[in-house]
């Protein structure tokens, strides 16, 4: 097949869904398919790859990568019809963006939406000034993509019931990204904590993720204060920067276990997945991500995650064996975190499943699904053809 995958983000934008395309691009590869990266020009940044187009466009001042209007100029019509492409595959991270809808017109294939963000529920985190609900013009825009294409891959049970539930009428098929589980090979944890200057002593709670409106940060912080009260020796390592890292490091700084945090901000995605299996346990308190990349890098390494009650957590994290899924608040929240801390064979346990677990998330399993529904959306053209 010839595949374009269109994205609005790509490597090294630091997200997971620049991540997932890639790991989507050589795992299609790889079997032999034609694949084509349709994706933002970064400045000072010059991809020379023959099949990774690159399109300038306005970026915001906040975030270099994030596109506020995109593309500026892209290729003619007539060059991607030209192409032939079977399947457009569209990712959508940080807008539902209308240039899929442009690009697989001029293509004449099938295509394929997937959507990293809840955005209407997203937009809703944010603290904005209007006569309009931002959740209804996020809903807008995102059915305008989603109920114009072809099939929506949506990358968990949860979110494909939550667009089903605003009104998605598009058939919709549940295909996670997966990962390349041997990337997380772990540094030694004592590397790690002389590293960061983290007692050898101190168990180490592991967060990472972008540091924006939808990172939960309240619920974190007021969790690792009871966890911090209830255990002696324990850390809170964050990893990840964003618009909050200031704000985050500032209300730390006035808190009585500022000695007992620690914010690394953006650090390179090689030492990143070395550090996830230095660590005791993975705390992921979001509920908006619909596949928390973070959770399945946990996993490979072999460390257990506990997540709040959300809209992806549940599909990676398996209740009572690599893992917990608590209730959405800080009480539950700190609570499941100290059970893995304090029970040591429960956390071994855990982390052995994890690794086992973590064999069904391999990025070679996972494109199976994906390309069984490329090929059940190509077929379903060919029948309409006859």
């Amino acid at each position: 097949m010839k595949i374009a995958l269109v994205t609005d983000t790509y490597v090294p934008a630091p997200n997971g869904t620049s991540i997932s395309v890639e790991t989507l691009r050589r795992s299609l590869s790889k079997l032999g398919h034609d694949v084509w990266i349709f994706a933002p020009e970064y400045k000072s940044l010059k991809i020379k790859e023959e099949r990774i187009v690159t399109m300038p466009g306005i970026y915001s001042v906040s975030d270099k990568f994030k596109p506020t209007v995109w593309p500026t100029n892209s290729p003619k019509d007539k060059v991607i019809e030209q192409a032939k492409f079977d399947i457009v595959h569209s990712h959508h991270f940080y807008s539902p963006f209308k240039y899929s809808l442009d690009f697989t017109a001029s293509s004449g294939a099938k295509h394929i939406a997937s959507f990293y963000r809840l955005f209407p529920e997203y937009e809703n985190k944010k603290s904005t000034l209007s006569f309009t609900s931002p959740e209804r013009k996020s809903i807008k825009k995102l059915l305008d993509i989603a109920n114009n294409c072809d099939h929506v891959a949506a990358l968990s049970k949860g979110e494909k019931k939550y667009f089903e539930e605003i009104g998605v009428s598009t058939p919709i098929s549940v295909t996670p990204v997966g990962v390349f589980t041997k990337d997380y090979a772990s540094y030694p944890p004592q590397a790690v904590r002389e590293k960061f200057q983290i007692p050898k002593e101190r168990q180490i709670i592991l967060y990472v993720a972008r540091l924006e409106e939808d990172a939960a940060l309240e619920l974190l912080l007021k969790s690792f204060k009871i966890i911090w009260k209830a255990i002696d020796d324990v850390h809170l390592l964050v990893i990840g920067g964003g618009n909050k890292e200031k704000e985050l490091k500032k209300l730390i700084s006035h808190q009585g276990f500022a000695d007992y945090v620690t914010v690394a901000g953006f650090l390179p995605k090689s030492q990143v997945n070395k550090i996830y299996g230095a660590t005791d346990v993975f705390a992921y308190p979001k509920t908006l991500d619909p596949q928390p990349l973070c959770i399945l890098e946990s996993l490979s390494a072999g460390t257990p995650v506990v997540a709040v009650e959300g809209y992806g957590a549940s599909d990676f994290v398996k209740h009572n064996q690599n893992g917990l899924i608590v209730k959405n608040d800080y009480n539950n929240f700190a609570k499941g975190i100290i059970e893995v801390l304090r029970r040591k064979q429960l956390m071994l346990e855990f982390k052995r499943n994890a690794r086992i677990h973590a064999i069904e998330l391999r990025a070679s399993n996972m494109i199976h699904f994906l390309l069984k529904l490329y090929e059940s959306v190509l077929q379903e053209k060919s029948e309409k053809m006859f």
